[in-house]
């Protein structure tokens, strides 16, 4: 599957600056880079001709014209590139950031002055190398999120690459290599076919791992020891989530999937998406053994805050834990496996009979046709309702265990229902201004009394603030949600109660968190039957910050300590003020984000 362009690494450039100014060691791609060099030996120069110096900000440089041509950096000399690359000390241990026409030069350069000279066997400072910068090149279409994670693979190879140079004069050793080449190359005939990249390829390591770096970028996941001593571990992840995903998804932006980590909460769970086995064997053999843990304990049918307790964790690490599971493509979020799970057929899901999904999804499942089960799920459906009672148990395992598969897939999304408070729009027109002057409060001021109530009335009133609730380490089912919850300032209520009982009564009057409605969403509560009963409004007023479009049923029953039940008998209760519909939940969602 090939990514889409615009996230792809043209090339990769290594440039050092020291006691003999800038110099371009090595480029990779090699006939990415080479093409103009090549046909400037192979034509004769004039040696009474003057050299004019390039512009850059000339309209005829051919760095303006155009530099990538169907995909490869032409059109750019390597003394341009030089004077690109090759930044003074005071860009040093930043992020380097250039765009010249339709790409853009992303690296990290390091400073090296901290490093003692090395002496020449004849008492003279030998060549000095007094800054690098490894860069990668990119089109200038490449979203910001994508720009910061190859300056993040810019700066971990760069440090790396001091690392080696302090503990044993890699980068020296490797420079003097390139150099020695590059010399060779140059005092070799003007018709000579000679290319010093491929030559350099040959003879240094390090531009061996620049190679190996280039080609796994391609993959999304870069895993070299520098040195075969410094490991550098990074991944894409809108690379590896891109992969994933099928022949139908979309670029995955990796700011879409850090916002959807953010929403992690506790009640949720994880997924994942090899054996434990194989992602055993693939960690590093100095990672943190509570990811190890983590690992073991992992089913579906666990929530965070079990895993946290399983092994023996804090909350607040699993969730490190489990988002950087998430981040390179090992696991996905899910809210825990259960009979009431709603799901149905993913967007992005590939539905073509003669797919590698359906031969794969056959030797796991001998006998199960693929498109046969994912039919079940063409409109949404509960799990419950997609498993026969009269099959025996192990019949029903087997199904449970093809839920997984599909979702370790993405080829099935879960929906929650979430609330909406919305009073009825046949209410609010029945209601005149006339009618509502009745039931508001007497002025003192007789004379501005229907000016007051008319603007009373006509003034726009909104829902109470509510904060939104956040996973905590120490914060698990509560049964009051008084402390996680914002209030604004209490009003009278001020809706006609004199039907009622007196402990309703006195329940309304109190800071019920009713009292924050207007008068029409309080009366269009008042309407309902289940008002009437002191634990039905109790409990629907506090349920009620909930009930902004912004909380799942999961999520509620997870804060409040409730069951399904009692929370969908309130509900129906209550559902000629409640608007309730389904999606899916933003901890899960970065893959459908186009």
């Amino acid at each position: 599957m090939i990514m889409p362009s615009s996230a792809d690494c043209v090339s990769i450039i290594f440039v050092t600056s020291g006691t003999r100014g800038d110099r371009l060691l090595f480029r990779y791609p090699i006939e990415f880079g080479e093409s103009v060099k090549t046909l400037s030996k192979s034509t004769k120069k004039n040696p009474y001709a003057v050299k004019v110096a390039e512009d850059l900000l000339s309209s005829k440089n051919k760095v303006a014209s155009c530099i990538l041509k169907r995909g490869r950096l032409t059109g750019i000399t390597d003394g341009t590139i030089e004077s690109i690359l090759g930044v003074k000390s005071n860009l040093c241990s930043q992020k380097f950031d250039i765009k010249i026409d339709d790409v853009r030069f992303l690296g990290f350069p390091m400073l090296l002055d901290d490093i003692p000279d090395k002496q020449t066997p004849t008492g003279k400072t030998a060549h000095k190398i007094l800054s690098f910068n490894v860069a990668f090149v990119v089109k200038s279409s490449a979203s910001s999120s994508v720009v910061d994670c190859f300056h993040n693979l810019a700066k971990q190879l760069s440090v790396a690459l001091k690392h080696e140079e302090k503990r044993c004069q890699y980068l020296s050793s490797q420079a003097k290599i390139m150099t020695a080449v590059h010399d060779d190359v140059a005092a070799l005939p003007e018709d000579s076919l000679e290319l010093p990249y491929s030559l350099i390829l040959k003879k240094s390591e390090f531009a061996k791992n620049l190679k190996v770096i280039y080609e796994s970028l391609k993959c999304g996941v870069v895993h070299i020891y520098l040195n075969n001593w410094v490991e550098v571990n990074f991944i894409l992840p809108h690379k590896i989530h891109y992969i994933l995903l099928g022949e139908k998804a979309c670029a995955v932006e990796p700011e879409a999937i850090r916002n959807c980590l953010d929403s992690v909460r506790p009640y949720h769970g994880m997924l994942l998406l090899e054996e434990e086995t194989t992602l055993l064997e693939t960690l590093p053999v100095d990672c943190n053994p509570a990811l190890v843990r983590l690992i073991h304990v992992s089913k579906p049918v666990r929530n965070l805050q079990t895993l946290a307790l399983e092994a023996d964790l804090s909350l607040s690490q699993v969730f490190r834990l489990v988002c950087h599971l998430v981040y390179w493509g090992k696991a996905t979020i899910i809210y825990p496996l259960c009979e009431t799970n709603t799901y149905v057929l993913s967007p992005m899901a590939n539905t073509l009979v003669s797919s590698q999904l359906v031969r794969d999804f056959e030797m796991q499942f001998e006998g199960t046709f693929l498109p046969t089960i994912m039919s079940e799920f063409s409109f949404p459906t509960q799990m419950q309702d997609t498993r026969n009672i009269l099959n025996d148990q192990q019949q029903q395992d087997r199904k449970v265990q093809m839920v997984v598969w599909l979702l370790q897939h993405h080829l099935l999304m879960q929906l929650h229902t979430y609330i909406s408070f919305v009073a009825p729009v046949s209410h609010r027109r029945l209601k005149t201004p006339e009618e509502m002057l009745r039931k508001l409060p007497v002025l003192d001021d007789k004379r501005d009394n229907s000016d007051e109530c008319l603007n009373r009335f006509h003034r726009s009133h909104s829902l109470s603030d509510i904060a939104s609730v956040n996973s905590d380490e120490s914060m698990g089912p509560v049964a009051n949600s008084s402390s996680m919850m914002s209030k604004s300032p209490s009003v009278e209520f001020t809706a006609d109660i004199s039907l009622f009982s007196e402990e309703v009564k006195a329940f309304l009057v109190q800071d019920s968190g009713l009292n924050n409605l207007t008068v029409e969403e309080q009366e269009a509560i008042m309407n309902v039957p289940a008002t009437q009963n002191l634990e039905d409004i109790k409990l629907f007023a506090k349920l009620l910050p909930y009930f902004n479009g912004k909380h799942h049923l999961e999520e509620i029953m997870y804060y409040e300590n409730m069951r399904r039940s009692q929370l969908l008998t309130l509900l129906e209760k209550f559902r000629d003020v409640l608007i309730m519909c389904s999606f899916q939940d933003p901890a899960d969602t970065f893959y459908v984000r186009c």
